[in-house]
């Protein structure tokens, strides 16, 4: 701290100075036991969920959420085990110390799924039983029972017995084993199987259970992992926990504000430009209820780099997602729009479903809601180029890469207006997809190119309609609209289609040059494109 007479002296901008200097706080990136950056001397920036935690554990006594992966589920967990376990040293200064009764604490058993194993039913029975006893040996007490299950229920009353408190249990991702195991349904029945009756056993041990949390990334029907255990209340899509995973708008400019300067400097834009890109390449997960969500992942790893980068990863399995939405009869891979109810977002593994597979591995999330009826959609832009990006290795296959160069080089000769480029790139795209899984159907050529420029990031439009019918696509750069229409036959004939019905209409508004884009010759491989500014077609 400076001096009062040193403080005159110092130049008018020395307090801006300083105030640039401050170091900013660490990123808590990859960690998630909440003890790690709360205790002393650390200085991990953490966004203060608490209040919303509070709210929820009032909520009942058996609690499941689901979230995607990556989204903080297990730095949840391990919240809730010092909070109950009374450590308030760790919650100084948050939302929840003043409410939280601090004269009450339990035992707690946390058990966390991702650290069993799960290649044979054996397999994971035996690591379950190794996890207990590492509980057991925590709390001084012998393992007893034949099974995982007989072991839990034993184990909860005895810690009951010894401690005199009623004993918390928190598991996180509780289905793993399942999940691990979702493209091959006979081994992930078994693994069911083993965890129905582990969970069933908590059932009778309700005198000893003062509250159970447990996480995952799918909901399951309750005749399936919770078909004993069927107390549990679901408060994946209840308004209390809506905010309580993910970043909102309103705390990332609470937190964050120091490193979106350092991202729009890094990236020579505006601020206002970094929130609007933030904004559209991260957020817009929601549950129905409440603000939509940032997710967690992607903003660390964004403010860690300085950089707009692709951080989100599947949590699904891609080739059974790819063959499920083949079931939902979008050729051109598009899932925006699908469609759901509440009991259709739940997972069945006897009966594998898309829209809750694609839902709980964080592809789709709720758009809108109109009574029972969820419209589900692509939550932002990182995760529209993911999903298409597998649709490419999808079309693709081992020529992935080339399909992918193909995508860069069309995006790039839509933004610079060059034809030459954009039609050898749109040749090669094609040729690098092996000959016996091309179709010769207009539509197929148009998904094809819809998924290349949707993983390239280019922002498109698929099969937009107006009175006069419905273009294959229009795409939009920062310089021009391009009208597309594909033909098996001559691009001549695709260009006339356009002017024909006029499908460029809804977009004379704009003050972009509107470009009448028209693909021809797939049929016999001789691909050619026509292009037509829309002033030089005024008079059709």
């Amino acid at each position: 701290r400076i001096s009062n007479r040193k403080a005159l002296q110092a130049p008018p901008c020395f307090a801006t100075l300083s105030a640039m200097v401050q170091p900013l706080p660490r990123l808590p990136l990859g960690i998630s036991d909440f003890a790690k950056f709360r205790e002393a001397g650390q200085d991990y920036l953490y966004v203060d969920k608490t209040r919303v935690l509070f709210d929820l554990l009032q909520s009942g006594n058996y609690l499941f959420l689901a979230r995607p992966r990556r989204f903080g589920k297990s730095l949840l967990c391990s919240t809730l085990k010092y909070l109950y376990e009374g450590r308030r040293e760790l919650y100084t200064g948050l939302d929840i110390d003043p409410l939280w009764d601090w004269s009450k604490t339990n035992p707690v058993v946390h058990l966390s799924l991702t650290d069993v194993g799960s290649t044979t039913p054996e397999i994971l029975t035996s690591d379950l039983t190794y996890a207990l006893s590492g509980v057991a040996k925590a709390f001084e007490l012998p393992l007893q029972g034949a099974s995982p299950a007989s072991q839990l229920s034993s184990l909860v009353a005895a810690i009951h017995a010894q401690t005199g408190r009623r004993v918390v249990v928190i598991v996180d991702e509780y289905e793993k084993p399942v999940h691990d195991h979702i493209t091959d349904l006979p081994m992930a029945r078994k693994m069911r199987d083993v965890l129905s009756s582990f969970y069933g056993s908590l059932k009778g041990c309700d005198a000893h259970l003062e509250k159970v949390f447990i996480t995952g990334i799918g909901r399951m029907v309750r005749t399936s992992i919770f078909s004993e255990l069927n107390q549990m209340k679901d408060v994946t899509l209840h308004p209390t926990a809506a905010e309580l995973c993910g970043y909102t708008e309103t705390e990332l400019h609470r937190d964050f504000d120091p490193f979106i300067s350092r991202l729009a400097q890094a990236n020579s834009i505006t601020e206002a430009k970094a929130w609007d890109t933030l904004r559209n390449r991260y957020n817009g997960y929601w549950w129905g209820k409440g603000e939509k969500v940032y997710n967690p992942w992607a903003i660390l790893n964004c403010m860690a780099d300085s950089e707009f980068g692709s951080y989100w990863w599947a949590s699904g399995t891609p080739g059974m997602l790819v063959d499920l939405a083949a079931t939902l009869q979008r050729p051109d891979g598009d899932l925006e729009g699908i469609k759901a109810t509440d009991l259709s977002l739940l997972f069945d593994i006897t009966q594998p479903t898309a829209e809750p597979l694609l839902w709980q591995s964080g592809y789709l999330t709720v758009k809108a809601v109109s009574g029972q009826v969820y419209t589900l959609g692509f939550p932002n832009a990182e995760v529209r180029e993911a999903w298409f990006a597998m649709m490419l290795g999808h079309f693709c296959g081992a020529n992935k890469s080339a399909g992918q160069t193909s995508a860069a080089l069309m995006l790039d000769a839509l933004r610079t207006g060059n034809r030459p480029q954009f039609e050898q790139a749109l040749t090669a795209l094609f040729a690098a997809i092996p000959y016996d899984i091309q179709v010769n159907r207009e539509a197929y050529y148009h998904s094809v190119f819809f998924a290349v420029l949707q993983a390239t990031g280019g922002e498109i439009i698929a099969e937009p309609h107006s009175d006069k019918g419905r273009a294959d696509a229009v795409i939009k750069t920062p310089n021009a609209i391009y009208v597309v229409e594909f033909k098996l036959g001559a691009a001549a004939d695709a260009l006339a289609q356009i002017k024909a019905r006029r499908y460029y209409e809804p977009y004379r508004t704009d003050p972009r040059p509107i470009i009448l884009l028209g693909a021809g010759g797939f049929e016999n491989r001789t691909i050619q494109c026509l292009w037509e500014e829309l002033a030089a077609a005024r008079g059709v």
